[in-house]
């Protein structure tokens, strides 16, 4: 196995920190050595397990020399990422980039909570009514309580929909910052293509149950991807639910046509994941064709 020095940077973006590393922003592994002499860049993807994946995601690879390659990556996970030995290959060749070890910041903050705790006892020192003649009234315990469920309720939807406000923003910010040269729809046909290529689930009879994960995971998140993308929805991280919910508020037209069939797409695909022993490779072709079809008739209403 051939083996390289590589080093990891951070290319400066106007409006963003220096050497930070954020959900979705692009970084630069370059690396020197000695490569496969007959090695196919356009291949080229790392040797991941379903655990890793989305540790890292190969966005572009080029040789700059024979002993030269820059690598263009990103993540969609937030952490500590650390690799002793990561590899990669072209599906005939491998070799090893060495060890590789940074920090992804999540570019969501986490909302301000509510001290419910505190409200309720300041609530509990007014008194709402004073003596009036020579009686006292009072209002009976269960009227604070339904009171105070009300007002608890609330505050709760504020602070969700502050959440999905805040998400929605971020989502937006981030996109802007590294926005692919390929258009959502291209980029998920590739997508598509290249874990059918590479995948023996969509071409060989000998199917292993990690083929089959890997298969439905990859296609999962090309389609929340692709939402993502084309209707500026933190898709992959809100439930079916508020993504239907988000689409039938801005586009209705897509939701009429596509609405129904997304949200049980989506939920097909959580069910599969909930019973991966009995999902065979003709159940992922199934899905990725459902998935195709979905995708291309959300574009064709564009």
């Amino acid at each position: 196995m051939a083996v390289v020095q590589c080093k990891f940077e951070i290319p400066k973006v106007e409006g963003l920190k220096d050497n930070e590393m954020t959900v979705g922003r692009e970084a630069l592994v370059t690396c020197e050595g000695e490569f496969p002499k007959n090695l196919q860049v356009d291949k080229l993807h790392f040797v991941e397990t379903a655990e890793q994946k989305y540790l890292i995601k190969l966005l572009k690879a080029r040789m700059d020399s024979p002993s030269k390659a820059v690598f263009v990556v990103t993540g969609y996970k937030a952490g500590n990422i650390e690799w002793p030995d990561l590899q990669m290959t072209d599906g005939t060749e491998t070799f090893s980039l060495g060890r590789i070890e940074y920090f992804v910041q999540t570019s969501i903050p986490k909302p301000e909570g509510v001290d419910a705790a505190g409200a309720q006892q300041a609530q509990a020192k007014i008194e709402p009514y004073g003596p009036i003649g020579p009686a006292e009234l009072s209002v009976p315990h269960i009227y604070w309580v339904i009171l105070i469920a009300v007002l608890g309720a609330i505050i709760a939807g504020i602070v969700f929909k502050v959440i999905r406000v805040i998400q929605r923003r971020n989502m937006i910010e981030g996109l802007k910052e590294h926005d692919s040269a390929l258009s959502p729809i291209s980029q998920f046909h590739q997508s598509m293509r290249k874990v059918q290529r590479s995948n023996p689930a969509f071409f060989s009879g000998e199917t292993t149950a990690d083929d089959i994960s890997k298969a439905m995971e990859e296609m999962r998140h090309m389609l929340r991807l692709y939402i993502t993308r084309k209707y500026q929805i933190p898709a992959l991280e809100w439930s079916a639910r508020l993504i239907a919910k988000d689409i039938k508020k801005r586009h209705r037209k897509v939701y009429a046509e596509c609405g129904k069939d997304m949200q049980d797409l989506i939920k097909e695909y959580q069910h599969a994941f909930e019973n991966k022993q009995n999902v065979t490779a003709s159940d992922v072709v199934n899905l990725s064709k459902r998935t195709r079809n979905l995708v291309e008739t959300m574009e064709s209403m564009s």
